[in-house]
């Protein structure tokens, strides 16, 4: 569908900036003007949804939904891209030899904690982090196990963002942040380790160059014109993943800036100017889109997904809709004693614990559908906490964050997080940072703006500021600490025991011999 003009200004659309977003809501393709304004907007279901998936059929999605808006009369002078994060294995025609694997499929964890042991210390040291399921290192890894005959097929390991800007462009390239999370990257050295992709069995020809996010990837092929409606030639940026690009969104290009992209996860990102020589407490170490800056953080398990998650089990099309129908009630419902963790597809910053999931503790009848949102809310922002007190840990100084994403635009979500981390938040002013963050990238590319600072002078988004409040951050302050011993997260990070008395209902996952179970029980 289309969505109406949020730029008042601007109504038909003589040309600007094409922004492409395909995450966890789906795909958002969008018209942006020069000052970063969403002038037209077009979303729509990814057909190749799922935790394996087929990434040309997200491609015919991304491309009739650009055909869509060209038809209108738009005229797009470039193309930025963004996406969440996806392994994609692609053939020497360019066509993908394997199916995608999305972020959130943690079948490789066992050789994840291969490469741990193989690797040690220096697995950390070169790529930022511990051995993650999530990354290409340990899926091709599994891959060679599993389906050997893959990879003698497979001519470029891609992100789901690089597969689209090859089908748009023609071009095999990447960013560094999409290439640090591959965990092939030396992230401090900005380049492939030759060793590492040895271990993992990745041969070096198979990685594209890494180029600025901001840098040009190239132009619209004929056969992508045909597709689109998009002008042969048009250039189109390198881009990056949908965190690292609505971090430039909303004007992240200088060190020292902290910057927290809301979505169906949270990715919390701190930039420095200086590669950490020891990444702690569970943040994870990136290059950057822009080539002088690195960032600290990451992103976390389910925070959005989870309260959707919620939502659809209340009956609700989203959490959006739920709150709609639940607002009247929300300020009034204390949640007391039930508690929620939202993590159940796993953890990710600080600790990347693939295994771990989801949990609701102390329900009871007196609880309803407004105590569950706003507990789930709570436990959302709870694990943003637990990140920033990871990049704390790192010696990173944070008392400012930039909120961007679907809490931005709610005061009352603005001001519950400025009481639970205990910062001043500064809110921007529209959902879609990684649309403008994408805009921005091709603006650059485009060579319409000298650099990435002079383009987020120019686009980036203006915000409102909420500070802590005395009372209310002194509240969630005792109800953040309970939630940490309830789940069992000390301040040492490891598991401890409760005592259980005058404990009520929980519910949980949790993992057994190499299943996901669930189940309900009661402690008397």
């Amino acid at each position: 569908m289309t969505g109406p003009p949020q730029d008042q200004d601007a109504q038909p659309v003589p040309d600007g900036l094409l922004g492409v977003d395909v995450g966890g809501s789906g795909i958002r393709v969008a018209m942006i003007g020069p000052s970063g304004a969403l002038r037209s907007l077009i979303t729509r279901r990814d057909p190749g949804g799922g935790e394996q998936f087929n990434p040309d059929l997200t491609w015919q999605g991304v491309a009739s939904a650009i055909r869509e808006l060209t038809a209108s009369g738009a005229r797009v002078r470039a193309v930025g891209l963004t996406a969440h994060l996806a392994t994609v294995l692609a053939g020497p025609d360019g066509r993908p030899s394997a199916r995608a694997m999305l972020w959130r499929d943690n079948r490789a964890w066992r050789e994840a904690q291969e490469l741990n042991a193989l690797l040690g210390a220096e697995l950390e040291s070169v790529t930022g982090r511990p051995g993650s399921s999530e990354s290409a290192a340990a899926r091709i890894r599994m891959l060679g196990k599993t389906q050997p005959g893959v990879l003698g097929r497979t001519r470029w390991l891609l992100s789901l963002k690089d597969y689209l800007t090859l089908q748009l462009t023609g071009i095999p390239c990447t960013d560094p942040a999409t290439a640090s999370y591959t965990q092939l990257f030396d992230v401090r050295q900005r380049r492939w380790s030759a060793r590492i992709a040895r271990e993992c069995g990745v041969p070096m020809e198979t990685l594209p160059s890494v180029r600025s996010g901001v840098a040009l990837a190239g132009g619209v092929t004929p056969a992508s014109a045909k597709l689109t409606g998009l002008v042969p030639g048009t250039p189109v940026a390198v881009g990056g993943p949908d965190g690292s690009t609505g971090a430039l969104g909303v004007g992240a290009v200088r060190a020292g800036l902290t910057v927290d992209i809301a979505g169906t996860t949270d990715v919390l990102l701190h930039v420095t100017g200086m590669p950490a020589i020891q990444v702690s407490g569970g943040a994870v170490l990136n290059a950057y889109l822009l080539d002088d800056l690195w960032t600290v953080g990451g992103p976390t398990g389910l925070t959005g997904g989870g309260l959707d998650w919620l939502a659809a089990t209340l009956g609700h099309e989203s959490a959006d809709a739920a709150y709609r129908v639940l607002e009247p009630a929300l300020d009034a419902a204390d949640p007391g004693d039930l508690m929620i963790r939202t993590t159940l597809t796993g953890r990710r910053l600080p600790g990347w614990d693939a295994r771990m999931r989801g949990r609701i503790d102390g329900i009871s009848g007196e609880h309803g559908p407004a105590h569950l949102m706003r507990a789930a809310e709570e436990g959302s922002v709870f694990e943003v906490r637990l990140g920033i007190d990871a990049l704390r840990g790192t010696g990173a100084e944070v008392s400012h964050v930039i909120l961007a994403g679907g809490p931005a635009i709610s005061p009352r979500a603005a001001q519950l997080r400025a009481n639970v981390w205990r910062v001043e938040i500064g809110t921007a002013t529209e959902r879609h940072a990684s649309l403008r963050g994408a805009a921005l990238a091709a603006a650059v590319a485009a060579g319409q703006f000298a650099d990435a600072r002079a383009a987020a002078t120019a686009m980036a988004a203006p915000t409102q500021r909420y500070s802590p409040d005395p009372a209310g951050a002194a509240a969630t302050e005792r109800r953040y600490r309970r939630w940490r011993e309830v789940m069992l997260l000390p301040e040492n990070g490891q598991d401890s025991r409760l005592p259980q008395k005058n404990r009520r209902g929980k519910f949980a996952h949790w993992y057994d011999e190499g299943h996901f179970r669930s189940g309900i029980s009661c402690d008397y």
